[in-house]
């Protein structure tokens, strides 16, 4: 009988602690992503796209999973595509600023740089004014931050002074190297080709979001809020739907800009200025030390 009144203290012991072990691990797993899109209304490509069918593909999706999106404005096709970028506005979503002509601000001088953000700024403010949008959110055109000390401090500065919210990507897609594939396919592409292609890319999209959290362990000591950055364009269009899909099977909650600035991963200093376009973590990991301050 003392036997068994023991194994039951036992039990009463052991089962809470295996409970709270649970919980903390569930709470270490905890896994969120934002969902953010480059050169709105449409990423412009080797053949005309359709406007508004891509748009109404992705806010269908975007909705379906009750994603409020982030997306960044080439101002100079703001005017002949009002209305498709009030849809996004409409639809809850964050509209922000990729510069008036979408240039590589490592091929430009400091001047003519910020002057393209003011001239952005300008053709996208009287929108967001209008839908009541007062935040202001900022991508470089190509995650090309400045490839000189100086260029980067100065358009930072900038930036600041504005009050802009610079918007990095975690999780980069070479969805325009797939978007020229199903491009070449034809408007009526073979039914097998066709979805080949929709399970190659969905796969090379989670695979980088697996290396990216695999880079967050290696570079912060701990996950981290993923953003991940796409393309306007057709790919995303008719597979946004699958690959969110997928995205959630992983166990991913979907959140928004403003929840995943704030991690402390994006408030750390950081000293890239390597050519080449690459995720904010690897610009983490690739600071030059010379420039970053003292611990």
């Amino acid at each position: 009988m003392k036997k068994y009144m023991l194994l039951l203290i036992l039990l009463f012991i052991v089962v809470p602690i295996i409970s709270t072990a649970e919980k903390s691990k569930n709470k270490k797993t905890k896994k969120e992503i934002c969902i953010s899109f480059d050169e709105l209304p449409v990423a412009v490509g080797f053949q005309d796209v359709d406007r508004d069918a891509v748009t109404y593909l992705i806010l269908q999706a975007l909705k379906k999973y009750d994603i409020k999106a982030v997306g960044f404005v080439v101002g100079e096709q703001i005017n002949e595509s009002f209305d498709v970028l009030g849809q996004w506005l409409n639809g809850g979503h964050k509209l922000g600023n990729m510069t008036y002509s979408n240039q590589d601000l490592n091929q430009l001088g400091i001047k003519q740089f910020i002057d393209d953000i003011k001239h952005g700024e300008k053709e996208l403010d009287i929108m967001l004014q209008g839908f009541g949008q007062k935040k202001k959110y900022f991508r470089y055109p190509y995650l090309h931050y400045g490839n000189t000390a100086r260029k980067k401090e100065q358009v930072t500065l900038y930036l600041d002074s504005k009050q802009y919210r610079v918007v990095p990507a975690t999780v980069v897609i070479e969805d325009y190297l797939y978007n020229m594939s199903l491009d070449k396919m034809g408007k009526q592409p073979d039914t097998t080709v066709y979805f080949a292609l929709m399970n190659e890319y969905i796969n090379h999209v989670l695979d980088e979001i697996e290396a990216s959290e695999g880079l967050s362990v290696e570079v912060l000591g701990r996950p981290c809020k993923q953003i991940l950055k796409l393309r306007a364009n057709r790919i995303n269009a008719v597979f946004l739907d699958e690959m969110l899909g997928a995205i959630k099977e992983l166990g991913y909650k979907f959140i928004s800009v403003d929840k995943a600035l704030k991690d402390k991963a994006f408030h750390r200093p950081e000293a890239y200025f390597g050519a080449g376009t690459v995720n904010y973590l690897e610009m983490l990991k690739n600071s030059d030390a010379d420039f970053l301050p003292a611990e």
